[in-house]
């Protein structure tokens, strides 16, 4: 399964930023270059549900009637400043009026709080869809589009953005058809808030016995709510890589596996089979055969003929190595005595074994190496060194949880404040449940010719540590880490004039190559003795256990990427069939033909694959797709120098600053000094043509 979740819009309106998640303007005065940033970011995390609901009423309406007068000047000869760009500031200062508004529903303790977020995210993507389908605003985005006179190249791609935003959403078609394709829009969209709440919410939990519960790490069983002779186990992103790998009951494991792919429930099954019946009317009435035909026509890889050959080539070369590494862990399980047949709650228990027994490597013992305080301390050192920038931990931090950590961002070379950003990084009651970046308020260059300063915000859920104790992470959690760091810095980094051009708003397929690149750094024998310090000793990562470490990397490339395969192919046949799916015949079906396992019978996976109904839709293919530039990215930093501030400056200045400004490809080009080569990617994954 992927290792990371990044956030995405949740509507076609996302090109004018309006389904992100957005964050209030900050008016103060500037510091002076060298002086500290203050705490207060200019967002107020302190709201009642009662705070959510008027100011995010007042703040839509406002937007609302900004847009009118836009549109009542729009038979005029309007220009690029009183027509896109026009509207561009209203849309940017209603993101910036709504960040906590809309953040809280991922991060609030108090469920109101959360429930009145979730309502005004609603409500401002339905205005998000409203405002794509607005035919004068289009009329106006075409007109400028043609204008020989634009030659800033950011004024242009924000022009092009909107005509092409325009003929997504609807906005060229009559009013009849417009009103519908609008009503199918926000139906759409509460369909996946209500999917996404039943996940969030979810409470799904296990009991365990203490037999059972004897092998598991006395720092998991901790956290464990007692219940009766046993445990409760809460069943969610942060307990699974906790549980199966070390679970000696395979009664247990079976009931966690079966528990975990039942989340979310059937009623986000008949969620998702709806939106895709909606979908698909939507791409009917948008001029596209299918929605995948739809969701493609916006991303570097262009149609789905292209992507299905490409995960094709990727399943048909690593299927029989899936299989092979299958028959291993069957045998080692045999060799135990158990002769049962090896089930997919099997796979993580016994990949433990095989690694600790052939490759001597002990989850448990490299834990001791990565206590929370040292990871986070040497990969912020990591990042500074590499972009030229400084951070600062701020204290006390302005945030929504006394847990959550806020630091600013400097230019280290000319002592400028840049942003800021935050870490939210430990489990609570309905937080979002995966580990991701959120960019909480994009930069932008104000009406007044001065910049906002970015605001992102990593959360995640790593596991809670004893009492007295730090927190001890897995290789893996410093690997995810490591990579949402890196989104972190996209998003703050930017130098892009408006915010729907600004740091991660790149195409959907390209969006996370920089962070996979990013990844390979925690796979280098000289980075992981500077973020390792044994819990007890201080000292490093050995190098024999290091060289262990690294030999592990490619031992499960066919199970993982051809999960990954059949992912995006379910994602994509979906998205391809119609209006009428059975979502869960075509995940059993595609389960058994693309990856070594079967799915397991009565349950439903989908109802918990959140991607799908996050953004993610026609475009999970993204993950695999953007490895391709983010391992043709990395071999320049192997030819230049893993921490080079001077290849550093240059990934800062190409790739990262521009945003959307440009295309990709033409990032990529700048970058490597040539076109783009996927010989490094199939190379990665052991791909020989």
């Amino acid at each position: 399964m992927t290792r990371t979740y990044r956030l995405a819009a949740t509507t076609l309106a996302a090109i004018f930023s309006l389904s992100s998640i957005p964050a209030p303007l900050f008016a103060d005065a500037p510091p002076p270059a060298g002086a500290p940033l203050p705490a207060n970011t200019g967002i107020s995390w302190k709201l009642s549900p009662d705070d959510i609901k008027t100011s995010c009423a007042a703040a839509l309406k406002t937007a609302g009637d900004k847009i009118k007068t836009i549109d009542a000047q729009a038979a005029g000869q309007s220009t690029l400043a009183s027509g896109v760009a026009a509207v561009e500031v209203v849309a940017a200062d209603l993101n910036d009026t709504l960040i906590a508004q809309s953040f809280l529903s991922q991060t609030a303790a108090d469920k109101a709080v959360r429930d009145a977020s979730n309502a005004c995210n609603q409500q401002a993507a339905n205005f998000g869809v409203e405002l794509g389908a607005d035919p004068k605003i289009y009329a106006m985005a075409e007109k400028q589009h043609v204008n020989a006179a634009l030659t800033s190249e950011a004024d242009r791609k924000l022009v092009e953005l909107y005509v092409d935003a325009g003929r997504r959403s609807g906005a060229g078609l009559d009013d009849a058809t417009r009103a519908q394709v609008t009503k199918l829009f926000d139906h759409l969209n509460d369909l996946q808030r209500d999917f996404g709440v039943a996940l969030a919410e979810d409470k799904t939990t296990i009991a365990i016995s203490k037999a059972e519960a004897a092998s598991l790490p006395h720092s998991f069983l901790a956290t464990l709510t007692a219940s009766g002779s046993g445990y409760l186990v809460p069943v969610n992103e942060g307990s699974i890589d906790q549980f199966l790998p070390n679970e000696t009951s395979g009664a247990a494991r079976q009931r966690y596996y079966r528990a975990y792919y039942m989340r979310g429930g059937q009623k986000n099954v008949q969620r998702l089979e709806e939106a895709i019946a909606v979908r698909d009317q939507l791409a009917h009435l948008l001029g596209f055969p299918t929605w995948a035909a739809y969701g493609l026509d916006a991303k570097m890889a262009k149609t789905p003929e292209r992507v299905t050959a490409f995960l094709s080539n990727i399943d048909a070369k690593l299927l029989t190595k899936a299989k092979s590494e299958i028959a291993v862990l069957a045998a080692l399980k045999r060799s135990r005595g158990d002769r049962s047949p090896f089930r997919p709650w099997d796979y993580s228990y016994y990949e433990r074994k095989l690694v600790k027994s052939k490759y001597a490597v002990d989850d448990a013992e490299v834990r001791q190496y990565f206590p929370v305080e040292k990871v986070i301390a040497a990969v912020l050192g990591i990042y500074q060194k590499m972009l030229s920038v400084r951070f600062q931990e701020i204290t006390p931090p302005d945030a929504w949880a006394p847990e959550v950590k806020e630091f600013s961002i400097v230019d280290a070379a000319s002592g400028t404040p840049i942003g800021w950003f935050y870490l939210d990084l430990y489990p609570r009651p309905g937080k979002y449940g995966h580990f991701a970046n959120f960019g909480l308020r994009p930069g932008r260059v104000l009406p007044d010719g001065s910049y906002q300063r970015p605001v992102s915000s990593i959360v995640g859920n790593w596991p809670l540590p004893e009492a007295g104790k730090p927190a001890l992470l897995s290789h893996d959690e410093v690997v995810t880490f490591f990579h949402e760091f890196g989104h972190c810095m996209h998003g703050t980094l930017s130098k892009a004039k408006y915010e729907t051009l600004y740091g991660t708003n790149v195409r959907t397929d390209f969006v996370e190559a920089p962070s996979q690149m990013l990844e390979n750094w925690m796979w280098q024998p000289s980075i992981l003795k500077e973020v390792s310090s044994n819990v007890k000793t201080g000292a490093p990562l050995p190098d024999a256990l290091i060289a262990k470490m690294i030999a592990l990397k490619h031992v499960d490339d066919g199970v993982q990427w051809t999960t990954q395969d059949f992912y995006a192919t379910f994602d994509m046949t979906i998205h391809s069939a119609g209006a009428h799916v059975d979502t869960t015949k075509t995940w059993f079906d595609l389960r058994s033909k693309l990856t070594a396992f079967s799915a397991i019978p009565g349950t439903y996976p989908q109802a918990s694959f959140g991607h799908l109904m996050g953004g993610y839709d026609a475009g999970y293919y993204s993950y695999m797709w953007s490895k391709v530039f983010a391992q043709d990215m990395f071999t320049k930093f192997q030819a230049g120098g893993l921490e080079s501030p001077v290849v550093g400056m240059q990934y800062r200045t190409d790739i990262l600053e521009p945003g959307a400004t440009e295309e990709p490809d033409q990032l990529m080009q700048k970058f490597l000094g040539r076109p783009v080569s996927f010989d490094a990617f199939y190379k990665d994954i052991g791909i020989t043509k």
